[in-house]
């Protein structure tokens, strides 16, 4: 006894010294920032030394095949439609708010991002571009980590708190994160003018708004045992918004001024969203590769408007006021099974989902007499089926499938008592191509297909006549858009991260803004119509230079020809245009923790639509950090667009009626500080199940 308890006195002591001595080994290493994957790549947040700087969102304008616009919007390949995951699940405040929780989180949170460019059958055919994968937690052990950060913006009131927690005891893992924000956007003046044969309009007004928001997600896992695995996920938000708004309009009919009027309006809207899901994964003693999974998923979201507008018409010395309200209830159930198995040197996956929505909008306007009230009821009962392979043949790498989705869609309208039938079947083949060689060379070739279905938003008949001369409504008689999508891509990953990507997609009938003009009332109506076709032939590139220890430059871009036409009126429009996008970076590290980063970024002239463009803009922004207590505690202070404190942004609709161009001067100019603070010790990862349901069947 005595002997073997000094056989393992002494195993102890060579443990201890063992320790020790990792514990004063300092590794100089860094991850690299790109890791290339058959369907797309992982981008290293915490190897990139701006993110104890940026937000999110800011950091996504490094990232290849990224792009945010003039109004912060988020672009996958020049586009919109794509769908945005939070540790390979989806979460309802990304489908609804995104925007606004993407600036509240802090880089320095994040692990990394995932970036799917052709997405395999096994995700949801719906995400036009792609699937942006944001990953918080890392390896853990027993014990826990977490986060707190908060950041404030100035001119533009902006402050964002949130947090992260990750807790694994024993068989027990939860991850957690949360955070809210307060916006307080100070009066800016905007202005627009419209122009036909005979008449124009010119107005100009001011506006102001604040809001707030919220949100929080936890994600517990339990392993009953070594075969079986349960995992639970709550999550809620919420959002409040406020605006006042003052509109001057004169309209001017053969150059004589025939209308004058003042109006004020004043708009409410908040919304609140609760999601939760199950998933029960169970493994095979026979074979350790063979996993099937049982889902199920339940989220529901809540949004009302209401808004009040006083118009004044100072020629006739009248007056009137409306009243406008729209509430909206959505919620779906969503249940999945997933099987995976490996059949000698070929991985398998299939599964089986559905997906049963209902979205309900109930509006009403004072005086009912001039504007309309109805209840819109939309029921979607999506089914889906798939079959996923991944192989490798003569030193290439294969992932290929089919999904066969069927869509039931049935809406209806109390008032008029009607209702629209749609129901469809689509086929959705993918594969993607890929070798690599001598270790840092790797060559990407896919092709795929994709859904887009209308959401509630292009849905909705809800007609918004705040301004008098502007009628806004969605079209609920649209159909869904297939998007077919060509691409291939090289990249070089050693000291240097080099990405060059080629793609062509294009879509018939696809669901784009349209407007006319009504000469006999002067008003100009806006919906979404099946009547146009795009495509986008497009050149991706990031390149990443380490020009030494402490000097890193970057640059990520694009440049794209669009080619959009259709038919407005039965008259045949063309909106075709070459654009571009470039983001430069440049960062510093300087003894003693301290970080200094510049970025210039030149975005042109942009498709907006069938009828629309944007203007293009310069900015640049320069920022400086510091890290203390062991790289914990870190702070941060930027200033963007030092050099123009005020920016224009136009859009110019052009059509064979009528010419119009809006502006809004905004503040562009900003102060920014962070503060970021890291506590706790984890080293391996809180368990999930390795199929969860992800429903990226919809856009807005």
């Amino acid at each position: 006894m005595n002997n073997l308890r000094a056989q393992e006195t002494k195993k102890d002591s060579i443990k201890n010294e063992r320790e020790t001595s990792i514990k004063e080994v300092t590794i100089n290493g860094k991850k690299p920032l790109i890791k290339n994957k058959i369907d797309g790549f992982i981008y290293n947040i915490q190897s990139d030394p701006e993110s104890k700087s940026k937000s999110l969102i800011e950091m996504m304008k490094k990232i290849p095949y990224l792009a945010v616009d003039n109004n912060e919007n988020i672009l996958f390949k020049g586009n919109t439609n794509f769908k945005i995951l939070m540790n390979g699940k989806e979460t309802q405040l990304l489908n609804n708010n995104a925007k606004d929780v993407l600036k509240s989180i802090s880089a320095n949170t994040i692990q990394s991002i995932e970036v799917i460019t052709n997405p395999s059958s096994k995700y949801d055919a719906e995400g036009v571009s792609g699937i942006i994968n944001i990953i918080t937690t890392k390896k853990m052990s027993d014990g826990y980590n977490a986060s707190v950060n908060f950041g404030t913006k100035f001119p533009k009131q902006e402050q964002n708190a949130g947090f992260s927690l990750n807790i694994q005891q024993k068989k027990l893992g939860i991850s957690a994160y949360g955070g809210g924000f307060l916006r307080n956007n100070p009066e800016i003046e905007y202005q627009n003018y419209q122009r036909t044969s005979s008449n124009y309009l010119n107005q100009k007004g001011r506006t102001s708004s604040k809001g707030n928001g919220g949100y929080f997600n936890v994600n517990a896992s339990y392993e009953i045992d070594s075969l079986n695995l349960v995992n639970v996920q709550l999550g809620s938000n919420f959002s409040n918004n406020k605006s006042e708004d003052i509109l001057d309009s004169y309209f001017y009919n053969q150059n004589l001024l025939s209308e004058n009027n003042i109006s004020a309006n004043n708009s409410n809207n908040n919304g609140n969203g609760f999601e939760t899901s199950v998933n029960y994964q169970i493994g095979f003693k026979n074979d350790k590769t063979q996993l099937l999974t049982l889902s199920y998923r339940f989220n529901n979201y809540d949004y009302n408007l209401t808004s009040f507008s006083d118009i004044t018409n100072i020629l006739s010395n009248s007056s009137n006021r409306i009243e406008q309200n729209n509430s909206n209830q959505n919620n779906e159930n969503t249940f999945q099974i997933d099987f995976v198995k490996n059949i000698k040197k070929i991985s398998l996956e299939t599964g089986l989902k559905a997906i049963l929505r209902k979205n309900n909008s109930g509006y009403d306007a004072i005086p009912e007499n001039v504007f309309n009230s109805d209840e819109f009821l939309n029921k979607q009962n999506i089914y889906g089926a798939y079959l996923s392979t991944r192989f490798s043949l003569l030193n290439w790498n294969f992932q290929t499938g089919l999904r066969l989705e069927g869509t039931q869609t049935n809406v209806n309208f109390t008032s008029t008592n009607s209702e629209v039938d749609q129901n469809y079947f689509n086929l959705i083949p993918n594969i993607s191509i890929s070798k690599s060689w001598k270790e840092n060379h790797s060559i990407n070739f896919g092709f795929s297909q994709r859904i887009k279905r209308p959401g509630i938003i292009r849905l909705n008949p809800f007609v918004n006549k705040s301004n008098p001369y502007f009628e806004i409504s969605g079209n609920p008689y649209l159909k869904s858009v297939v998007n077919n999508d060509l691409m291939a891509n090289y990249s070089f990953n050693k000291k240097i991260n080099l990405n060059i990507g080629l793609s062509y997609s294009f879509s018939n009938k696809i669901d784009l803004k349209v407007s006319t003009y009504d000469p006999s009332t002067n008003i100009t109506k806006t919906t979404y119509e099946n009547s146009s076709k795009a495509s986008r032939l497009g050149l991706d590139y990031y390149l990443n230079y380490p020009v030494n220890k402490k000097l890193n430059l970057s640059i990520n871009g694009n440049s794209a020809m669009f080619f959009i036409s259709g038919k407005v009126n039965d008259v045949f429009v063309e909106n075709n245009l070459f654009t571009y996008y470039i983001y430069l970076s440049a960062n510093y590290q300087f003894e003693n923790n301290w970080n200094v980063s510049s970025n210039l970024e030149v975005t042109s002239k942009m498709p907006a639509g069938l009828q629309n463009t944007t203007n293009s803009f310069v900015g640049s922004s320069f920022s400086i950090s510091k890290s203390i207590l062991n790289n914990q505690l870190s702070f941060s202070a930027t200033v963007s667009n030092p050099f123009n404190k005020f920016r224009k942004s136009v859009t110019e609709t052009l059509d064979t009626a009528f010419y119009q161009n809006n502006y809004v001067r905004d503040y562009y100019r900003s102060f920014g500080i962070n503060v970021n603070y890291k506590f706790g010790k984890l080293k391996s990862e809180v368990k999930t199940t390795k199929r969860k349901i992800n429903n990226n069947d919809l856009s807005n």
